[in-house]
């Protein structure tokens, strides 16, 4: 039974924890600044310890991994000190600040024989999953993102901050979905109209791939429309759902489409929530994939590999860093 520590007792820090445990883990440790935020979280999971400081916890308390759950600037610094401790670490995306930082977090643990991995979480969704299946025979022509997000502080660096974190999602989904693509040896071109309005463009294997951040548009959402000649499908990766629409064309299915789409659309988001409720999974669909599989790999390195090599990982982060020069951020 692996034993995980918590470090960061925020929002994604209890939803790391719940996963931890839902993976097999028994939480021994929640750290962070915040001693009352520690103490808060620990005291959901009998037998953690609530600390403040990292160091001390891991030289008194056994672990085998650790979820690093605060601010990315604080990740290499975290990271090195859990990775010269021997545990494993998940780390909140992104991995690092720069490309250039997640390959020196990356080294730091390969340089003690430990895994490390970015919480891609998006891309393990069951949505992700099914669409992966149905564009196993067929190369779509068109893969679009439309990404709105509450954003926060309206102000301008804090905006563009946030779609910089949000952006390895989108990346990490394309590597599941053009698994041969290499994301950071491609073109990329991004327009930016205003602090937190994001167009990202390229093409890869002859699908063009759009990517739309908002952080002014309303409602919230996340969506993937994915294109072809054998149909559309679309997914809500804020609920993990995905709805397929046929390619074949008649009168009839013209008319009738708007029925049709609803109809499939409420009935796929029903059982999703229903399915979600008996799982306890309320939030971050795909996390809870993403640890488990994380896990697996810790527990038997010699036969299951980790869920994001580094070298996706990598790929990731270089090509956020090139979209981000462009955009003029970072």
């Amino acid at each position: 039974r692996l034993s995980a520590i918590i470090v960061g007792a925020g929002l994604m820090g209890r939803h790391h924890a719940s996963a931890a445990v839902a993976a097999g883990a028994s939480i021994v440790a929640i750290v962070d600044r915040d001693q009352h935020a520690a103490s808060s979280l620990a005291a959901r999971w009998p037998g953690a310890t609530a600390a403040t400081d990292l160091a001390t916890i891991i030289a008194s308390t056994p672990a085998g991994v650790a979820h690093i759950c605060t601010p990315a600037e604080s990740h290499r610094a975290i990271g090195e000190i859990v990775a010269n401790a021997g545990l494993h670490a998940l780390i909140e995306k992104p991995l690092g600040t720069t490309a250039a930082e997640a390959e020196l977090i990356h080294g730091d643990f390969a340089g003690q024989g430990k895994l490390v991995c970015p919480t891609h979480q998006y891309a393990f969704q069951r949505s992700v999953d099914r669409a992966c299946d149905a564009w196993a025979s067929e190369s779509p022509s068109r893969i679009m993102f439309d990404i709105c997000s509450a954003g926060g502080a309206k102000d301008g660096a804090d905006l563009d901050r946030i779609v910089a974190e949000i952006l390895p999602h989108p990346l990490s989904m394309l590597q599941r979905l053009l698994p041969s693509a290499d994301l950071a040896s491609i073109d990329y071109m991004c327009r930016r109209s205003m602090p937190g309005e994001w167009v990202i463009t390229t093409e890869i294997e002859g699908a063009v791939i759009v990517i739309q951040m908002s952080m002014n548009g309303r409602p919230t959402r996340f969506n993937t429309r994915i294109t072809g000649e054998q149909g559309s499908m679309e997914l809500d990766n804020f609920h993990d759902f995905a709805v397929a629409w046929p390619g074949r064309v008649s009168r009839t299915r013209k008319i009738t489409q708007p029925f049709i789409l609803h109809s499939m659309g409420l009935g796929a988001a029903t059982a999703n929530l229903l399915k979600r409720a008996a799982r306890r999974e309320l939030a971050y669909p795909g996390l809870r994939t993403l640890v488990g599989k994380f896990y697996a790999a810790v527990r038997d390195p010699a036969t299951v590999p980790p869920p994001i090599t580094p070298r996706q990982s990598i790929a990731v982060a270089k090509a956020r860093d090139k979209i981000m020069a462009l955009a003029s951020y970072g």
